[in-house]
């Protein structure tokens, strides 16, 4: 087996079901289905340690670090385990060794629901504000009196928001939106289009279209947060004009976003169904 593939994010180790992690001592080659065992050289953290950075090692030719490879990162968390952003090693064929010595039949079960708890509050994809104003969809024009257009900056915006429409979850456009659609003049939708879950939390500049150019009013850069699930949160701010308000895309609507928990979690906001 070789690892020069595309590695994405973190990654925890489970060999039939149970934890385990990447050897810290020299492995003998032709072990973990390769050539060139792949081992970590100067031991794993612990929880206080942070995320820390350590060499990779791959034995051949009766030397355990005959060849190096890229560093990875490595993180000790609660529940003993850990995780690792992994890289492709410079040579194939080499491939990362779990060390069947260290097979942990208590980790899956002992994280406190303290920790747990702290993990959702933290987490906006657990702790938001559902936004679900009919009128943010973006599937008609509205042509009203100026004073009977929405307006978001009178909004005392707090947190991270999730949209639904007709309770169906939506997400804000991220392409140019027809002016007097959103039940507002001037409608706000994203540029630089959604991130993938393993991207985190981006930053995204909100353009507002007047008509005559898509971004002619610049605001205030909102967080936008994928989730697992296949649905966004945004950590909105009040736009920098009036009357201009956040467009939801009917087109994007999930029916199937919901469907896929097996545990609830209350965070305050609402109440949760955590994906496993």
């Amino acid at each position: 087996m070789c690892d020069t593939i595309t590695w994405r994010g973190w990654y925890r180790l489970f060999l039939h079901g149970l934890n385990v992690q990447i050897s810290d001592t020299c492995v003998m080659k032709y072990r973990c289905s390769t050539d060139i065992p792949l081992w970590i050289h100067g031991g794993h953290p612990r929880i206080e340690d942070g995320v820390v950075t350590r060499d990779v090692c791959g034995n051949w030719d009766n030397y355990c670090c005959y060849y190096g490879s890229y560093p990875i990162k490595i993180k000790a968390c609660p529940g003993n385990y850990y995780v690792y952003e992994l890289v492709s090693p410079t040579k194939c064929n080499a491939a990362y060794c779990a060390d069947v010595s260290s097979i942990n039949t208590s980790s899956s079960a002992v994280i406190p629901a303290s920790l747990l708890t702290d993990y959702y509050s933290a987490d906006p994809c657990y702790n938001y504000t559902v936004l679900d104003d009919p009128w943010r969809a973006n599937g008609r024009q509205y042509y009203y009196y100026y004073n009977y257009y929405k307006c978001d900056t009178t909004v005392s915006w707090s947190g991270w928001y999730r949209l639904f429409i007709n309770d169906v979850s939506a997400h804000i456009p991220d392409t140019c939106v027809a002016q007097y659609s959103c039940g507002t003049n001037i409608t706000l939708w994203i540029r630089g289009g959604h991130p993938a879950v393993e991207d985190g939390v981006v930053t995204r500049d909100v353009c507002s279209n007047t008509g005559s150019y898509c971004c002619f009013y610049g605001s205030y850069p909102i967080k936008v947060k994928a989730c697992p699930g296949n649905y966004f949160v945004y950590e909105l701010v009040s736009p920098t004009v009036c009357s201009s308000a956040y467009c939801a895309d009917v087109s994007s609507i999930n029916t199937s976003s919901t469907a896929v928990t097996t545990a609830t979690i209350s965070t305050g906001n609402v109440t949760h169904l955590c994906l496993y």
